[in-house]
């Protein structure tokens, strides 16, 4: 008699989709990832103790994420470049390791009496480096004299890489939650201007037109003359905090202004668009901020007027070259695209087999920020 495969109870699964879900969702909590990464150091690498050294203001760390500690000796130092091996791994920025902290003469000792109150002997600290941006220090650490073979040094290696991916997604991620925040309150102003606005300019022009009306020395000019005065102070009070509502700072104004114009795109055409930022952004100023939401704006026109497009991508990215921000249109047929304003440097191109392209090109001071919308 054949018997039955069994088949795993539901509740494994919905555990395994519940623990994979959680670490999704860790990637989005820069701490939360980095304790989860530092917390698997030490039974990957062999090392005793672990921990994490996170960028504090300019070249200096700050000691976090304590993993197998017995004091809090060296929990929340701040080491600056130079000093320690921390210090010289932020200078150097390679793989740097002592095999007895207390006697080694290639680093500074400001922070031996900490590494002894610990007990700790061999130190390996290792940089997290993400496009040549230094993100932090990973640390392994005994409590004994020794050299740290190629499993912890391989191992320690790997995390740092892992926690310097964790915390760039982590700081996109926020990231990404400002640029919504503050295009919520762009819509939310749009919408007071024009409702609340609108009911202030009514009220004043009717206010005037009963004073008109009225003979000049009816002793009621005087009462809506003054409720005329205090309509035209709302209206202008109005308008000022609708500025500063509207106004975003400088880092997070480029991603509103082209995430406004997605959705605007959205809410014409029924089609689906996304605001992808795929590094972080320079602060940019108004006049090149405008450039590039003039030139998604017309690109978005095209796919609209010319394209099927069953979704809309726009990806914003900033790489270190001379001078370039370039956005690039993809449009399943071949569609004139050339450039109808003057202003930055555009160009349109097309080709059979790869469609049609819309590019701007300007200096945003030392970055240069390249967006791409695929049809």
């Amino acid at each position: 008699m054949a018997l039955k495969r069994q088949r795993p109870p539901q509740v494994n699964l919905l555990s395994e989709l519940t623990d994979g879900y959680s670490q999704i969702l860790a990637l989005f909590d820069g701490s939360t990832a980095m304790r989860r990464i530092v917390d698997d150091v030490p039974a990957s690498s062999g090392v005793d103790v672990a921990w994490v050294g996170e960028p504090d203001g300019g070249d200096q760390i700050v000691l976090r994420h304590m993993v197998n500690t017995r004091t809090p000796a060296i929990n929340g130092l701040t080491i600056p470049r130079g000093r320690g091996l921390g210090g010289q791994v932020i200078e150097h920025r390679r793989l740097l390791s002592v095999s007895d902290y207390r006697c080694a003469e290639n680093i500074t000792h400001h922070f031996r009496s900490q590494v002894e109150s610990e007990g700790l002997r061999a130190v390996i600290a290792v940089p997290m480096i993400y496009e040549d941006r230094l993100l932090g220090v990973l640390y392994g650490a005994n409590r004994f004299t020794s050299s740290f073979g190629d499993r912890a040094t391989q191992a320690l290696e790997q995390a740092a890489g892992r926690a310097a991916a964790a915390a760039v997604v982590a700081e996109r991620a926020k990231h990404a939650a400002e640029v919504a925040v503050h295009e919520d309150r762009r819509r939310v102003a749009v919408d007071l201007h024009d409702t609340v606005g609108a009911m202030l300019f009514t009220l004043g022009a009717g206010i005037r037109a009963l004073i008109d009306d009225l003979p000049p020395t009816d002793a009621l000019q005087s009462r809506l003359g003054d409720i005329e005065q205090q309509a035209v102070e709302a209206a202008a009070a109005l308008r000022g905090s609708l500025h500063a509502l509207s106004a975003p700072p400088e880092q997070v104004s480029l991603g509103v202004a082209l995430r406004g114009d997605c959705r605007a795109f959205e809410e014409r055409t029924g089609t689906v668009a996304r605001l992808i930022t795929v590094t972080e952004l320079p602060s940019m100023s108004s006049a090149c901020v405008g450039a590039l939401s003039g030139t998604a704006r017309e690109a978005l026109l095209n796919v609209e007027k010319h394209a099927r497009a069953r979704s809309v991508v726009l990806s914003v990215f900033a790489h270190m070259a001379p001078t370039a921000t370039s956005m690039r249109t993809s449009v399943p047929r071949r569609v004139d695209l050339a450039p109808r304003r003057t202003g930055a440097s555009r160009s349109g191109t097309s080709t059979p087999r790869s469609g049609s392209s819309l590019s701007c090109t300007l200096a945003a001071r030392r970055w240069s920020a390249g967006q791409r919308r695929r049809g």
